[in-house]
């Protein structure tokens, strides 16, 4: 009688340590229970890594003010060429490629990488800048001329070379005219010059 009575016991125990859900359930994925033998550990999720561009590691600032240090060696080769009658469009290509150049080292402090998008409109910015200063320049030159062939730079602080450009430019209309003409042409050679290079910038801020 007591063998039976610890066998039934035992019987009762084993029944209840593997019991399993009344009604089956199993996660959703189909894993087993918790409670059955095949009991597997909580896993979390992977959160994701974010991906660290190139672009953030960039100092446009920086970069800026090293391309326009170009503007004045550009400003100064068109009015050099300009006086040996020449229209600058060389200047165009050489200050865009000069621009991005420094752009570069000065937005990665010098230790490389690629042109970005921004980086491709502030050479644009700086291209299009030297141009207009340069053919600004040109109009100096050539009132320095008409005054007899002063220093254009110390024409800066005459007080006459102002309002003498300033009355030409107000009621002379065939040179208002002239130089109309003149300046679209220069723009239109600038373009030329420039826009293989640029279109270049561009693309490899696409690829960057």
């Amino acid at each position: 009688m007591t063998e039976r009575a610890d066998f039934d016991a035992r019987k009762e125990s084993e029944s209840f340590g593997g019991a399993q859900p009344a009604y089956g359930q199993l996660w959703p994925d189909g894993a087993p229970w918790p409670d059955s033998s095949d009991h597997r550990p909580a896993q979390l999720p992977a959160l994701p890594v974010p991906r660290i561009r190139a672009e953030s590691l960039e100092n446009s600032v920086r970069g800026t003010v090293f391309a326009l240090a170009v503007v004045p060696v550009g400003v100064a080769l068109w009015l050099i060429l300009w006086k040996l009658g020449w229209i600058g469009s060389i200047v165009a290509f050489l200050t865009a490629a000069g621009a991005a150049r420094l752009y570069i080292a000065g937005s990665t402090a010098g230790s490389g990488g690629t042109m970005t998008r921004g980086g491709a409109w502030v050479v644009v910015a700086v291209t299009i800048a030297t141009v207009l200063l340069s053919f600004l320049g040109t109009i100096w030159l050539d009132l320095a001329d008409y005054m007899g062939g002063a220093s254009p730079l110390a024409l800066l602080f005459e007080p006459e070379a102002w309002d003498l450009l300033g009355y030409n430019l107000a009621n002379n209309a065939d040179l208002v005219e002239n130089l109309k003409g003149e300046f679209l042409m220069a723009l239109l050679f600038s373009a030329l010059g420039c826009f293989f290079t640029l279109r270049q910038l561009f693309a490899q801020s696409r690829r960057g």
